[in-house]
This record gives C-alpha cells, sequence and structure tokens, in this order.
C-alpha cells in the first residue's frame, strides 16, 4: 500500500497544543481540504475527536482507535473505527483506483505510518509556535520534489511554504 502523509509543522516540529493547531492559515486549510477531497483519511482517535466540525466531509475517515468497539453505533457511511490490528483491511475494504490514502495525524499515526508513505506533504510554518505535541522527521532520507515560492497568510501574516517529498529510492 502506498500512502501519503500531509503535515503542518512549525520551524521546530510543532504540530500542536492541547488538540488544537497553534497557528489559523486558512490558505493551508483550503490546501488540505483540496488534496484529501473525496479521498480517505485515516486518522488517530484524539485528533479526529479535535475536529471543530466533526467528521471530514466528502471524504471516508478511518479512525484508529484501541476500542472501536465503543464507535460502533456512532459510525456512518463516511466514518469507519477500527484499530492498528485491522486498519489496513478497513483501508482496503474502501479503497478504489481513483482513491488516495492520506495520513493526516496525529503524532502517533504519523510515526505508524511513516515508512508506508510514498509522498509527504509538508507545510513548513516559519514561525515557532508552544506546543505540547511535535512530529520530526528526517528529511536527508527524503528527495524534494516540490517546493513552492514562500507565501503569508492573507489574514495574520503568517510565513509559510509547501514542501513535497518523496522517500529516496536506492538502484
Amino acid at each position: 500500500m502506498n500512502f501519503e502523509l500531509i503535515v503542518a509543522s512549525d520551524k521546530n516540529g510543532v504540530i500542536g497544543i492541547n488538540n488544537t493547531i497553534p497557528w489559523h492559515i486558512p490558505e493551508d486549510l483550503k490546501h488540505f481540504r483540496q488534496l484529501t477531497l473525496n479521498n480517505i483519511v485515516v486518522i488517530g482517535r484524539k485528533t479526529f475527536e479535535s475536529l471543530p466540525n466533526g467528521p471530514l466531509k466528502d471524504r471516508i475517515n478511518i479512525v484508529i482507535t484501541q476500542n472501536p468497539h465503543q464507535y460502533k453505533n456512532a459510525e456512518s457511511s463516511s466514518v469507519f473505527f477500527t484499530n492498528m490490528e485491522n486498519v489496513f483491511n478497513v483501508i482496503k475494504f474502501h479503497q478504489t483506483e481513483n482513491k488516495k490514502v492520506f495520513i493526516i495525524g496525529g503524532s502517533e499515526i504519523y510515526k505508524l505510518f511513516f515508512n508506508y508513505c510514498g509522498t509527504i506533504h509538508h507545510t513548513q510554518v516559519l514561525i515557532e509556535s508552544q506546543g505540547n505535541t511535535f512530529f520530526n522527521f528526517d528529511t536527508q532520507s527524503l528527495s524534494l520534489i516540490d517546493k513552492s515560492d514562500i507565501m503569508f497568510s492573507k489574514n495574520n501574516s503568517i510565513p509559510f511554504q509547501y514542501l513535497t517529498y518523496s522517500p529516496e529510492t536506492s538502484q
């Protein structure tokens, strides 16, 4: 299985504080939506519960939890709760040729799936934030395949940049 990981972090690898994102960049939220729309997102339970508007619309939400049986009645046609033991079967069941699988966090989920990802979409937020959730990955083992110009959020001037990586392949 070939997944895509999508993450936003600050200069120090901060991705969150108390189950919230420490910055607000509407342009990045729009970018995230465009990438993941009509696809499958794999998300940890804590991150899922922190979503302000519930499940991500127009996407299949696969939520990883140690206790999926607690959520059986909460399942809908677009939200599926599973554990790590069964997650690959659940993904395989929902994946079709036209659907990509995006790993969208949190920190533990990124670590568990990192080596399964063929593409890493990284929004580098060019500030230092307060945070208690981190995700750092070694870019030395990756090939930078795309890089945007540095942009500034229109509503708060936060600088950010999109970087796309692919794992290096040895030949």
